[in-house]
C-alpha cells in the first residue's frame, strides 16, 4: 500500500507555481526531445539496425519519464498527490522499471559498440535486428519483475515525496538502496569503463593502419565517434543518478530526512537525464545533427531560410 501520510509542503503559492512551471517545462522538453530522437534514429542511414533498436528503446523509456513528469506537475500544482494509492503504486513501479531499462539499454549500446569494433566481421551476424528486439523485450520483462520484487521480497512501499511532488519506493530498505546503487550505477559504470580502454586502443590501432582504403577508414572513424557518444551517454546517466541514490542510502542508514528542496533538485537532475541524450547525439554525430535539423525545419516551416533574393529599387 502506498504511503500518502505526508501530502503537502509548506511552500508559498509563488514557489509552488515556479516548481510546477519548471516540472511542466522539463516534461515537455523530455517528450519533444525523445520524439525527435526516435524520428531521427529511424531516418539516419549510418547506424546499424541493432544500434537503432537500442537507441529507440532508450528514447522510448525516456519519453515515459517525460509523461510521468507531466503527471507529477498536476501533483505539484495541487501540492498533494491526486491519484490515490493505486496511482502512487503504479507511478513507483513505472519509475523503477524505467531506471532499470535505461541502464540496460545503455549497457547494450556499449556492448553493441564493443562487438562492432572488436569483432567487425561477426557483428552483422551476432547483432541482428531480430535478436536485439528479443533482448529488449526480455530485459523489459526482467525490469518489470524486479520492480515487483521490491515490495514482495524487501517490504518496500510506494511513497509520495512532497518536495519533488512524485511517488517512488521508500528508502526504508538498506538492501534495496545498496542493490540499486550497485546494479544501476556502480557496477555497470566500472565494467564499461574497464571495457573502454581496450576498445579505444583497438580503435586507434585501426585508424593508424596504412593499408586501409578510404571507405574502411570512414567506417572506423564513424565507429570511434559512436563509441565516444555512448561513453558520454553512460557517464551522464551515472552523474544524474548518483546523487539520488546516495541520498536514499543516507536516509536508509541514518534515518535522516532529506530536505524538500534537496529532494527536488536530485529528482530534477535524475529526470533531466532523459532530455540530455538527444543533445549528446547531435553534438557528436554530424549525420544525426543534420537529420534532426531537417526534421525540425519540415515540422516548423517558419524556421526555413527565405529563398527570396533582395529587391532592387
Amino acid at each position: 500500500m502506498a504511503d500518502l501520510s505526508t501530502n503537502s509542503t509548506g511552500l508559498s503559492p509563488v514557489l509552488i507555481a515556479l516548481r510546477t512551471c519548471f516540472i511542466v517545462f522539463l516534461g515537455l522538453l523530455i517528450v519533444a526531445g525523445n520524439i525527435l530522437s526516435i524520428s531521427v534514429t529511424r531516418r539516419v542511414t549510418n547506424l546499424a539496425d541493432s544500434t537503432k533498436v537500442l537507441m529507440t528503446t532508450l528514447a522510448a523509456y525516456d519519453l515515459l519519464v517525460g509523461l510521468l513528469s507531466l503527471l507529477n506537475s498536476v501533483a505539484s500544482g495541487l501540492n498533494q498527490w491526486p491519484y490515490g494509492d493505486i496511482g502512487c503504486t503504479i507511478a513507483s513501479y513505472c519509475e523503477n522499471t524505467i531506471l532499470c531499462m535505461s541502464m540496460y539499454s545503455i549497457i547494450c549500446l556499449n556492448v553493441d559498440r564493443y562487438i562492432a569494433i572488436t569483432k567487425p566481421y561477426k557483428f552483422p551476424v551476432w547483432c541482428t535486428k531480430r535478436r536485439v528486439i528479443v533482448l529488449v523485450v526480455s530485459l523489459s520483462v526482467l525490469s518489470l519483475l524486479s520492480s515487483g520484487a521490491n515490495p514482495l521480497v524487501f517490504g518496500v512501499h510506494a511513497q509520495y515525496f512532497p518536495g519533488p511532488a512524485m511517488c517512488f519506493f521508500d528508502s526504508n530498505s538498506n538492501e534495496v538502496n545498496i542493490i540499486g546503487l550497485l546494479l544501476i550505477d556502480t557496477i555497470p559504470t566500472l565494467v564499461m569503463t574497464g571495457l573502454y580502454y581496450p576498445i579505444i586502443r583497438i580503435s586507434r590501432q585501426h585508424e593508424l593502419r596504412e593499408n586501409r582504403n578510404q571507405n574502411e577508414g570512414n567506417n572506423i572513424a564513424r565507429e570511434h565517434k559512436a563509441l565516444k557518444t555512448f561513453l558520454v551517454v553512460t557517464l551522464t546517466f551515472c552523474a544524474c543518478y548518483t546523487p539520488f541514490a546516495t541520498l536514499r542510502i543516507m536516509e536508509g542508514f541514518t534515518g535522516w530526512t532529506t530536505p524538500d528542496w534537496l529532494g527536488f533538485l536530485t529528482v530534477c537532475l535524475l529526470y533531466s537525464n532523459s532530455a540530455f541524450n538527444v543533445f549528446i547525439y547531435c553534438l557528436f554525430n554530424q549525420a544525426y545533427r543534420q537529420t534532426a535539423k531537417k526534421i525540425i525545419t519540415e515540422r516548423l516551416p517558419c524556421l526555413k531560410r527565405s529563398t527570396v533574393g533582395p529587391v532592387n529599387i
